[in-house]
């Protein structure tokens, strides 16, 4: 019994140092660029690029932590799984438990961003129907298996990427650096609320640490993957928020017309009406990318807070066939879909920062504690850089707005 035990909890190490990174960059690129960015250019102006690029360090020094922790604890379960090894089971416990519910939260805002771009290219259903029906499939599609789920993962990536790049290539010649006179024209409180709203768009680079066990040569291919992920996505933001800015200016970004999807809004005004139909489909494939990648997150943490005797243990049992938590996945996708009916976007976008930011301050303190190196170890200051920037963001927030449900 023992051992049919255990190998019933065994995983399959399926990804390499393409599909590893890979997953990183699913996880980041998606609602995000493709939805938030009109938000954030209503409260950070002109400024929107100083927003991402603090957004965007605030992103690069927590996945320095992560780097360095799934480097030496190369475990299924991610975040879960630095706090537990550096705070023990309770405090682990408590954060596996809010990346779950955070995270969750998070796929259903990238299934309503979906519904909300597929909804103007074929207005028939709802975008609050259409997101429900997109988290039941990702979850059926990762319940297959890893193996068929990173394929799937790095046509979209491969797919959403292009889709960037084109919209880069069509908005340049467009640009007026008029449009930049008054970057700071909303003030630092501005420019401070953009990088709140838009740091949802770089969340996703630690997710490949929850699938760890299924990584090869995961020590050294994790750190390498997150890291890879984080530069090329801050790069391909910076640039895009520097051309949608530049092109049509931060006011009319921000107007209540681009609120749907201001990328393909930005290429329609500009005389590209074929580009809104590209972007809006390159907006659907990238936010179905992020749900698939929730959804493994999810799957592997539930997976691993099972072997850890901190959720029922038959959360841990594998399909005989595919390998995959398939009763946690199972449950993922009623939860997901019934959240995806309630929940407004623009109060699951608040709550899932908030949420993002917390347990992001929980890895940067495992870091500290676990690598345990000299305080003025360059490690050790940036991950405690990472702590203070995330924590900043929240005060911030909770200060000058509130809490997003009150």
């Amino acid at each position: 019994m023992p051992k049919s035990r255990k190998n019933a909890t065994k995983l399959d190490r399926i990804l390499d140092n393409l599909s590893a990174p890979a997953i990183s960059i699913g996880g980041i690129i998606g609602s995000g660029i493709f939805f938030i960015i009109g938000i954030a250019a209503g409260v950070a102006g002109s400024g929107l690029v100083i927003s991402l690029l603090l957004g965007g360090l605030v992103a690069f020094l927590t996945a320095l932590s992560f780097a360095s922790l799934s480097s030496k604890i190369p475990k299924e379960g991610g975040e879960y799984q630095f706090v537990y090894k550096a705070f023990g089971r309770k405090l682990g416990m408590f954060t596996g438990i809010m990346w779950l519910l955070i995270t969750a939260i998070g796929g259903v805002t990238a299934s309503l961003a979906l519904g909300s771009y597929f909804f103007t290219l074929f207005p028939i259903l709802s975008p609050n129907i259409i997101a429900a029906i997109v988290c039941i499939a990702f979850v059926s599609t990762d319940l297959v298996g890893l193996r068929f789920s990173s394929k799937i993962n790095n046509i979209f990536v491969i797919t959403k990427v292009a889709v960037l790049l084109l919209f880069i290539a069509l908005t340049i010649p467009a640009v007026k650096l008029a449009n930049f006179n008054n970057v700071l024209a909303t003030g630092k409180e501005g420019i401070l609320a953009g990088t709140f709203l838009i740091f949802f768009a770089y969340a996703g680079f630690g997710k490949v640490t929850a699938a760890a066990e299924e990584v090869k040569n995961a020590r050294k291919t994790l750190p390498l993957a997150i890291v890879e992920a984080i530069i090329v996505c801050t790069l391909i933001y910076l640039i895009i928020g520097f051309t949608s800015v530049g092109s049509i200016g931060a006011e009319t970004l921000a107007s209540p017309r681009y609120s749907t999807a201001p990328l393909g809004f930005i290429l329609s005004d500009l005389g590209y009406q074929w580009g809104f139909v590209i972007i809006s489909i390159g907006a659907v494939i990238a936010t179905a990318n992020v749900v698939l990648i929730q959804v493994l997150g999810l799957s592997r943490t539930i997976f691993a807070m099972s072997k850890n005797k901190q959720l029922p243990n038959f959360l841990s049992e594998l399909h005989p066939r595919f390998k995959t938590p398939y009763k946690a996945e199972t449950i993922l996708a009623i939860l997901m879909a019934a959240t995806a009916m309630l929940l407004n976007f623009r109060t699951v976008i608040a709550l899932t920062g908030l949420g993002i930011l917390a347990y992001y301050s929980l890895v940067n303190l495992s870091a500290i504690v676990v690598l345990k190196k000299k305080w003025f170890d360059s490690h050790r200051i940036l991950s405690i850089l990472g702590f203070l920037s995330c924590i900043g963001l929240i005060l911030y927030y909770l200060i000058t707005v509130g809490i997003p449900i009150l």
